[in-house]
């Protein structure tokens, strides 16, 4: 590319390696005309060292026969106002040294766990698109169009930390796909699909993958447990066999990073490698499972290619025996579900926005910390400040969570929910919550700042988050007036995520000062807002975090009322923060939900009401609708018999039907073997069965009971009922059903939580059935 020329591109991944004793950064961008990867030689790593500790420094750089440059005098100083020089170091590596060094004669240093390749973006305001003209960038908005491979393998029986026998590979992209399987003599299918191979052994098999995979040549490799299960059993494999897993790049291997625990993350060379059932989870997807065949079924309607999904890996074992052309259609439409859920979530549209906004690359896991560094250091930088290193704030003080009101048990005609719009962010900008800000609070006059919590001030003026959340929110508008739901989605994630950062002791800028200023102003927005609205004469019964539940109390018309309250209530606390701290109110309250019948239930066997746990009756475009919050209903810990139990009492309970005749004839239903199968407790295993040696869950005691029926079973799901002979797992569940057990554990704690406000209870409506008897 000649000087002159520029291209706009999303930079698709970023690398850094020592060349001798130089540094390279690299940087595969995808652009309209491909991907090309640009590299930069001789860029110089840097951190910033005390000017008061220079001597210091200077003796441990000759002591070390180390050259560093030091930036110019009197630029820069620390979060806390002490003047800092930026050193310059020519590899990581040789940084990394001294800096290891010094810090063992406990001197001090900043920002030096900060990865080349992602200072020299940060430093440049750029985060996933850029214009690129010779060797300097800008940023840029570029909306890339990614390809994409699938991949998905099938194993024998798969423990940690062994390596199980290798039975196929399936890719599948929008217009390619293969299946690889090992033959091992199984009986061959007289006519196979075009991408049906088989291999002659589980090196050919591996050697296939990473050829296609290089004449494919995509941008993300993406899986379910895709990191963790697929590459890590294939790593194990080519370990094994001696072949080295060439999937970046220029024919490049790949590279793995322990990233703590049991985890690891793998870095491929001019590829992002994407993870399912984490990036769902970062798009604030709430499921009850992200077991790939749970998210299918929720989100496409079908599920995996297998008839028993009980003991799916001794079918998988079969067909791989008897019928391997089914494993073929089994393993390849795994790789293809996980493509259609992509599409189908969005999460393409997702991830890319998200990148844009927070340089966060394609394949990061949560990252709050990371995002919150990369949008807010090189802003800090430009205000002649450097931050901590992560694990460096000394602070011990806890901040507390949201605040959660002490509820009032009842059941209740027209509640309305009264909900704060992004309350946290908002509280950023109000109170004008900042680290830079904090920091330059606790040296001004007090005329100048905004008090927070744990003696922390806020400067008025030099600040940099409330501004960075003004631009954040009102790209967030733009973005729904324009439909871009995943643009939308990213903003309001990003923002929320900045209270947890600030709390957290893995980001630079923690102290418990910015994260109590957050949370307990919460609290005291929450109190003053119910005491506003109590003092209108209406019952606050219960509040959390960002939201209060009123009772109407016979208003004749509710919606109006919530409607009116959110409006009065925006406008006074306009006028309390502009009396009491000479602020511009950002706090914006909404009505968001009316109830037309409601109930706050108590502790189990205590008056107390509970918190975080209610249920009540929506009505939604003409229809009704009931809606449970930790609740049996909405847990998969309780059978399919409790739920649909609550759901049918709680619905006869708020529409003033005949409950009392249901509960009987539920009862009576369940003792005549009319509700067997609904039965079923199903719960995961979370760890190995030979881990449980102590305290063995029923859950658990009846895996330990299938396996002694069926050694070969594998399976993580466990499926059993409780019987005259304690549990017994699914299929070998012999004895008679406790009928007892599911009265008093299962109907018995769901009735008496609604019935004793109706004037009743379960055991009173069953005497009375049995009675009959």
């Amino acid at each position: 590319m000649s000087v002159a020329e520029s291209t706009t591109a999303f930079v698709l991944s970023r690398h850094w390696s020592e060349v001798g004793q130089a540094l390279q950064l690299r940087y595969w961008l995808k652009s309209e005309a491909g991907v090309e990867c640009w590299t930069l030689d001789g860029v110089e790593s840097v951190c910033f060292v005390p000017e008061a500790e220079l001597d210091a420094w200077q003796r441990v750089w000759t002591q070390l026969a180390m050259s560093v440059r030091l930036g110019e005098a009197g630029k820069l100083s620390s979060l806390d106002g002490q003047p800092v020089r930026a050193a310059y170091s020519t590899t990581f590596a040789e940084q990394r040294r001294w800096v290891r060094r010094g810090r063992d004669q406990q001197l001090r240093v900043w920002e030096d766990d900060i990865q080349p390749a992602d200072r020299f973006l940060m430093e440049r305001l750029i985060t996933a698109g850029l214009e690129r003209r010779g060797d300097r960038a800008r940023p840029a908005h570029y909306q890339p169009a990614l390809s994409v491979v699938s991949l998905d393998i099938e194993t024998a029986w798969f423990v940690p930390g062994r390596c199980p026998d290798l039975y196929s590979i399936a890719v599948v992209a929008k217009d390619a796909s293969a299946v690889w399987v090992v033959d091992r003599g199984q009986q061959k299918p007289e006519s196979l699909p075009e991408d049906y191979h088989w291999v002659a052994s589980e090196a050919d098999c591996l050697r296939a993958f990473i050829d296609w995979v290089q004449r494919y040549d995509p941008d993300v490799l993406v899986g379910w447990s895709v990191v963790d299960f697929d590459l890590s059993v294939l790593q194990q494999h080519a370990d094994r066999l001696g072949i080295d897993m060439t999937l970046g790049r220029g024919q490049t291997p790949v590279h793995w990073y322990s990233t703590g625990g049991n985890r690891q993350r793998i870095e491929v060379e001019g590829r992002q490698v994407v993870d399912g059932p984490g990036t769902m989870r970062s798009a604030a997807w709430y499921l009850d499972s992200f077991s790939l065949e749970f998210v299918a079924q929720s989100l496409l309607g079908r599920g995996k290619a297998i008839e028993d999904s009980d003991d799916r890996v001794g079918e998988i074992e079969r067909l791989y025996r008897d019928a391997p052309l089914d494993l073929y259609t089994y393993n390849r439409e795994d790789a293809q579900l996980v493509l259609d859920i992509f599409d189908t979530a969005g999460l393409w549209h997702f991830l890319i926005e998200r990148a844009d906004l927070t340089g966060l690359t394609l394949d990061k896991i949560g990252g709050s910390a990371a995002a919150f560094s990369h949008v807010y250091l090189p802003r800090l930088h430009r205000a002649g400040r450097v931050a901590p290193s992560v694990g460096e704030q000394s602070l011990t003080d806890a901040s507390p969570g949201g605040f959660v009101m002490d509820s009032r048990p009842g059941l209740y005609d027209d509640v309305l929910v009264l909900d704060f719009k992004s309350l946290y962010p908002s509280i950023i900008r109000t109170f004008l919550i900042d680290p830079l800000g904090l920091h330059r609070g606790l040296d001004s006059d007090e005329a100048d700042t905004v008090p927070g919590f744990l003696d922390a001030r806020y400067h008025r003026t030099d600040h940099l988050l409330p501004g960075i959340i003004d631009h954040l929110w009102a790209a967030r508008d733009v973005a729904k007036a324009a439909n871009n739901a995943s643009m939308s989605q990213a903003i309001k994630i990003l923002m929320n995520s900045f209270y947890g950062v600030l709390g957290s002791p893995l980001c630079r800028f923690f102290d418990p000062r910015l994260a109590s200023s957050i949370t307990r102003r919460g609290h005291w927005i929450l109190n003053r807002s119910r005491d506003f609205i109590e003092a209108r004469g209406y019952s606050v019964i219960y509040g959390d975090t960002d939201s209060v539940f009123v009772w109407a109390a016979g208003h004749n018309d509710p919606e109006a009322l919530g409607r009116e309250l959110a409006s009065d209530l925006n406008h006074w606390w306009q006028e309390q923060l502009r009396e009491e701290f000479q602020l511009d109110c950002h706090l914006e309250m909404e009505f968001e939900t009316h109830y037309r019948r409601f109930l706050m239930p108590t502790i189990r066997g205590l008056d107390t009401g509970s918190k975080k746990r209610y249920a009540g009756l929506i009505e939604h475009n003409g229809e009704q609708k009931l809606v449970f919050k930790g609740l049996e209903a909405v847990r998969s810990d309780w059978t399919p018999l409790a739920k649909q139990f609550q759901e049918e009492l709680y619905r006869r309970v708020f529409l003033n039907q005949d409950y009392r005749a249901f509960v009987r004839e539920e009862v009576a239903a369940l003792k005549a073997g009319e509700r067997d199968h609904r039965l079923t407790y199903r719960r995961r295993l979370r760890r190995s069965l030979d881990s449980y040696e102590k305290q063995k869950p029923p859950h658990v005691q009846a895996a330990l009971k299938r396996r002694a029926e069926q050694p070969s079973w594998h399976g993580r799901e466990v499926r059993y009922q409780m019987t005259l002979n304690g549990v017994e797992p699914e299929p070998f569940i012999r004895s008679p059903i406790d009928y007892q057990h599911y009265i008093e554990r299962q109907l018995e704690p769901i009735a008496d939580g609604i019935l004793h406000f109706v004037g009743t209870g379960f055991s009173e409506l069953v005497d009375e059935q049995l009675s009959l008897f």
